[in-house]
């Protein structure tokens, strides 16, 4: 039921999508992070198994628990954004995820659920650090710093 309301919910929202057109997906949680998905397509958001799930190129879910509030909004096209607080993960194709403001030298690591690592990169002097996804489907955990998201490979 609670999953039906929830689809329900975003068709509604993205039925208005011709006076709003959307560029990004915000998800707030309670422990006062924020995070921004780029929108090139209608995002799906499912409730499942307690969680929120976000599905794009890149899958992330969160214990719904944890999530005071997310939302669509249009944060300009070209505009930079300058909020720096704001770890951001866009997917720039099917292979390849792009972590955006994060701190500077921080590890940001590709492992599969098994624990095998699978890339290894650092947070470059811009914020910026690019991952390969591997090419085999799969449930991968990618950690940026201290905060750690799973990314389904379709």
């Amino acid at each position: 039921m609670k999953k039906r309301k929830l689809m329900l919910a975003v068709a509604c929202l993205l039925s208005g999508a011709s006076a709003f057109a959307a560029t990004h997906l915000i998800v707030d949680l309670r422990s006062g992070e924020s995070y921004e998905f780029l929108l090139k397509e209608k995002p799906v958001i499912t409730y499942e198994s307690g969680d929120l799930v976000v599905n794009g190129n890149a899958a992330t879910s969160y214990a719904i628990a944890k999530v005071k509030n997310y939302h669509f909004e249009d944060l300009g096209a070209g505009v930079p954004s300058v909020e720096v607080s704001h770890l951001r993960i866009v997917p720039l194709d099917e292979n390849t995820l792009q972590v955006e403001n994060a701190p500077q030298g921080v590890d940001v690591v590709l492992n599969s659920m098994a624990g095998a690592l699978q890339a290894q990169t650092k947070v470059d002097t811009d914020g910026v650090a690019t991952v390969t996804l591997p090419q085999a489907k799969g449930i991968y955990l990618l950690s940026v710093g201290k905060q750690t998201f799973k990314v389904i490979r379709k």
